[in-house]
């Protein structure tokens, strides 16, 4: 450390002088000596670089200068029976009173003049600072700045708000109050600096402060660059195509080349389905398909963006462009229902179609609402005009496996294993399960069940997977044991809601988190529910 300091500096200043002058660092290890040392010693030791001191001089006190960080000042040294020089030592600091070497000045017995003043050491001292990257200043007990280094300065220039400059005098007034260490951070939109000043105590009297600037701005800059790529790569990982579809059955072939079709038209789109076949996947493939791909995709949900729903709905959205998704259309109410009906039908009987398209859809079958009057029947007519359907995996069991390989080697990814392949009972488990969550399930599973299995494991076997068929799912299933006579919409889904909850919190032993993220729910959410119908 030391070496680099001295190499960076004039070695004139040291090379002209009469006095021997001798550096080692916090290790004893040579850094540099002048010709005045190397002939005052001639003959009696050979000074070389990067040599321990006590290597070359064995009776050498600059070990004991480093160890107790004092100085001695003229020193009788004997170099032989006969010759002695006038030795000085002096440890040299750093910010926080650290050590980083030693520096000797040898001087003639017969010559006593006082080289190492306060100047001189003003001198070695502006040296070292002049060339240290860090920002550094010595203020005295008065304020004032008596030596600062071009760091400093530099950043004093920057600085030119005189709230920073107050944060800066007000770091140091704090360390002559309290005669201690003191920190302080500056954080604003161009800039982030650390100010820390240290009290300059000698012999009990305060003479000022060490204060220093640390610039973390680039660090910021570069966290503040790191956080908008994470959310620009959260966006694009919503950036669905069609190829990302993983299938292998016709009836989902039939759907995607429905969509393709449709995709090309800017009318109002409806999609089926139960939860987790990949509603919103498709509306936002239909998005980047379509002409509107370079503008804005949305997703709203009736419930949790009711103000932006209200702006879908009112009639100031003629200049909007882009795609809006309008998932869980059923959580409309009959008024929303009549102004979304409003909307569809100005849309079609205008000459130039809007650029806002709208894709509507839902876990629920409409037919239901209906047979319950919770939905408008012209609505229900005029969204079965254009719909796609996409079918449950009970209804596709031979995308299962595909899906779930698929699924593998995302989980390998996160997790750091190598399960490669499923053996044949797993897959026939995996297809023969009930899911009621669709993919979002099977993922779920496909998670557990990588927790489950060992570290060296690349199969996934059967006894990895937690399946168990619950009553809860077999009420589900048949329908037998839910009296859906004389009952309003919103109690029929509540039921069911209750025992898919029921249902996925034993299959995972009771783990909530896993459970909300297996249902597509915050866990916040989650608690509400299990509150709400009483699953504590």
């Amino acid at each position: 450390m030391i070496d680099r300091t001295i190499q960076t500096t004039s070695y004139a200043l040291f090379d002209e002088m009469k006095e021997g002058i001798i550096l080692v660092d916090n290790r004893g290890v040579i850094c540099y000596f002048n010709k005045s040392a190397e002939r005052m010693i001639k003959g009696h030791y050979h000074l070389q670089i990067d040599q321990h001191i006590l290597s070359i001089i064995p009776t050498s006190g600059m070990m004991r200068v480093l160890h107790t960080k004092r100085k001695e000042e003229q020193k009788i040294f004997a170099i032989s029976d006969k010759d002695n020089l006038l030795i000085s030592r002096y440890p040299l600091k750093k910010e926080g009173n650290q050590v980083i070497g030693a520096l000797a000045v040898l001087q003639e017995a017969n010559q006593k003049r006082e080289w190492f003043d306060d100047n001189s050491i003003r001198v070695l001292l502006t040296l070292i600072l002049q060339k240290n990257a860090e920002a550094f200043a010595v203020v005295d007990d008065l304020g004032h700045i008596i030596m600062q280094n071009p760091s400093y300065e530099e950043l004093l220039s920057v600085l030119n708000q005189k709230k920073a400059r107050n944060l800066i005098i007000k770091n140091r007034e704090e360390v002559f109050r309290t005669r201690r260490d003191a920190e302080i951070s500056i954080n604003t939109d161009s800039y982030s600096l650390i100010i820390k000043s240290t009290p300059i105590i000698v012999d009990g009297i305060l003479k000022g402060c060490l204060q220093s600037i640390n610039s973390y701005t680039e660090i910021v800059q570069l966290k503040r660059e790191l956080q908008q790529t994470k959310t620009i790569i959260r966006r694009l990982e919503q950036s669905y195509q069609f190829e990302d579809f993983i299938y292998q059955s016709s009836s989902m072939k039939f759907a995607l080349e429905q969509a393709k079709l449709i995709g090309a038209s800017k009318r109002v789109l409806f999609i089926r389905g139960e939860e987790g076949t990949g509603k919103f996947m498709l509306a936002n493939t239909i998005h980047n398909w379509s002409e509107n791909k370079f503008h804005l995709f949305k997703c709203i949900h009736p419930k949790r963006n009711r103000e932006q729903l209200i702006e879908l709905l009112s009639k100031n959205n003629g200049n909007a462009k882009g795609t809006v998704y309008l998932e869980n259309v059923t959580c409309l109410s009959m008024e929303e229902q009549t102004l979304l009906l409003e909307m569809m039908k100005k849309d079609g009987k205008e000459e130039k179609q809007s650029s806002l398209r709208l894709i509507v859809s839902s876990p629920i079958k409409l037919e239901k609402a209906l047979m319950a009057g919770m939905f408008l029947e012209e609505l229900y007519d005029e969204l079965m005009k254009s719909h796609i359907y996409l079918p449950p995996l009970s209804e596709r069991k031979e995308d299962i496996y595909p899906l779930a390989k698929h699924f593998l080697l995302e989980l390998n990814k996160e997790s750091g294993r190598w399960i490669k392949e499923i053996e044949l009972d797993a897959q026939k488990a995996l297809e023969a399960y009930s899911y009621s969550t669709n993919v979002h399930e099977l993922k779920a599973i496909l998670q557990l069940a990588v927790i489950r299995a060992k570290e060296e494991d690349t199969v996934l076997k059967a006894e990895h997977l937690i399946l168990s068929q619950t009553s809860a799912e077999s009420k589900i299933d048949s329908h037998e044991e839910i009296d859906e006579d004389n009952q309003t919409l919103s109690e029929l889904v509540e039921k069911y809601e209750t025992v898919i909850i029921e249902k996925t919190l034993k299959k995972l032993d009771g783990n909530k988190t896993l459970t909300a993220k297996t249902l597509g729910l915050s866990v916040r959410n989650l608690y509400y529910k299990l509150d709400k119908y009483h699953l504590n």
